[in-house]
């Protein structure tokens, strides 16, 4: 298993492990349609999209020559005064959760955002997401919960925060 930038001709892998997790994740805790109404090739040309944006950073995590899990982030879109970083997505697939794939993904985002100049980071995490106890394992610290709509409902997110990222780096 490896670890590496991500690139464009990853985009409908990434699309693919996207709508995969989401489905295993969220049924329940997100309206039903919406997880079966998702579109691998609507996603991917959002992937491409935002690979052709020099903020975007992007990894995957790749076994066998196929991708298994991403992460991608970049500048906090909010304006936060204190987190300057920002993970966007992160998704493993479900046979392939506890094995450190996760880890490593943001260890190399946070490298990279070191890199840049960019020392701390925040992700926002469905709050039903049962999975979100991951960043707290990462030192992730709770910030705060709020309800943003989503796909015509009101959800709660709750944000996790690192004021050091360089503390998760392995």
């Amino acid at each position: 298993m490896v670890i590496r930038p991500g690139q464009k001709i990853d985009a409908p892998s990434m699309s693919r492990v996207y709508v995969q997790t989401w489905q295993d994740t969220y049924l329940g805790a997100v309206p039903y349609y919406y997880l079966y109404t998702m579109s691998i090739s609507r996603l991917e040309q959002a992937f491409l999209n935002e690979m052709k944006n020099k903020h975007v950073i992007s990894f995957v995590a790749e076994d066998a020559g196929r991708v298994i899990g991403f992460i991608t982030g970049g500048y906090e879109r909010k304006g936060d005064y204190i987190y300057s970083g920002e993970i966007y997505t992160l998704y493993v697939l479900k046979n392939r959760q506890r094995q450190g794939i996760g880890t490593r993904l943001v260890s190399a985002l946070a490298t990279q955002f070191n890199y840049f100049g960019i020392y701390s980071m925040l992700v926002w995490v469905l709050k039903e997401n049962p999975y979100r106890q991951f960043y707290e394992k990462l030192n992730g610290i709770y910030l705060r919960t709020q309800r943003m709509p989503f796909a015509g409902e009101m959800l709660e997110v709750a944000a996790y925060g690192w004021i050091d990222t360089s503390l998760i780096i392995h």
